[in-house]
């Protein structure tokens, strides 16, 4: 017969393991994000090397007196896109990690993650750097961060 003692072990072990392999997804997903920012870089580099190329070798390259918008500007519109592209997947990224691992509801708690863009410690002022830990609330605009120095205030749930 199983005792509440070998029972209760047996839960905190369960919880351990998942901990575990939430911080590793956390983790996994940071990286990837990492990798993502810096394959897009290379990209970018590439088409605006390539688009140079093609606008000094193209036949009447003089766009002003065509009533054309200048190239520049043109690509200028396109790089900001992308930006925003990649803004919004960073950003769902964060809401992501957020939503699976807090409590939710009214009173939301704060979640230990991985951050995968630079923010500041809303208790010190402190740089927290991407890649490094930190505790995270809410959502969008309203994300809150701490570093793992600061902690979670005492009066909040921590998840």
């Amino acid at each position: 017969m199983m005792h509440t003692d070998d029972r209760w072990q047996e839960l905190r072990e369960d919880w351990q393991v998942l901990g575990r392999a939430a911080e590793h997804f956390a983790r996994r997903v940071a990286r990837d994000a990492r990798r993502f920012a810096s394959r897009m870089e290379e990209h970018v580099g590439e088409f605006a090397g390539d688009m140079r190329r093609q606008w000094r070798c193209a036949p009447g390259a003089g766009w002003r007196g065509h009533g054309r918008q200048a190239p520049a500007e043109e690509v200028r519109r396109v790089f900001e896109d992308i930006r925003g592209v990649l803004a919004a997947v960073l950003e769902g990224v964060d809401e992501l990690i957020t939503d699976v691992f807090s409590r939710g509801g009214a009173e939301e708690s704060w979640t230990r993650v991985v951050c995968n863009h630079d923010a500041t410690c809303e208790a010190c002022g402190r740089a927290i750097a991407a890649g490094s830990e930190a505790h995270v609330r809410g959502r969008a605009a309203e994300r809150r961060f701490r570093c793992v120095e600061c902690g979670v205030p005492k009066d909040a749930p921590a998840s």
